[in-house]
């Protein structure tokens, strides 16, 4: 008791910097760790629904074009990924068509809400692999081609 009347000032001090660690400890386990909300924040709010069934009519109408091997598909937040193995003897330009497929499949509201990607693969061909990509203000894909390294060997 003596020690604590003797230097009054230290002491208060000292317990203002513990409740200002404290509160500060807080702060910052509030900030990395939050206890309410979604993952991606608000970037979702508004989001159309993506219908599975309508994924199915665009990797079958994909399918149905004779272009394609196989057709995979994947969302990530707010991009739509399309993985497309494309037969040897497809063209690029002819395989670029697949991206007005999925455009006139998909409505207004996905369009203008989601961005979409289309990934083009073959080994055989050197034509590939190339990247179509679709922003949400848009209005067609714009595409790049060969997007290998050069001289991988």
């Amino acid at each position: 008791m003596k020690y604590i009347e003797k230097n009054k000032t230290a002491v208060i001090v000292g317990v203002i910097c513990l409740l200002l660690f404290i509160l500060m400890a807080f702060a910052i386990y509030r900030m990395f760790y939050p206890s309410n909300g979604s993952v991606y924040g608000d970037r979702l709010d508004g989001a159309p629904e993506i219908d599975k069934a309508v994924i199915e009519k665009i990797k079958n109408q994909i399918v149905d074009t004779n272009l394609v091997e196989e057709v995979n598909y994947k969302t990530n937040v707010v991009t739509m990924k399309f993985f497309i193995s494309v037969k040897d003897s497809t063209k690029l330009d002819d395989a670029k068509k697949i991206g007005d497929i999925i455009l006139d499949t998909l409505s207004t509201k996905v369009i203008n809400f989601y961005d979409i990607e289309i990934y083009l693969t073959n080994e055989k061909n050197e034509e590939y692999p190339a990247i179509g990509y679709h922003s949400k203000n848009a209005s067609s894909f714009s595409w790049i081609d060969n997007v290998g390294e050069e001289d991988e060997e």
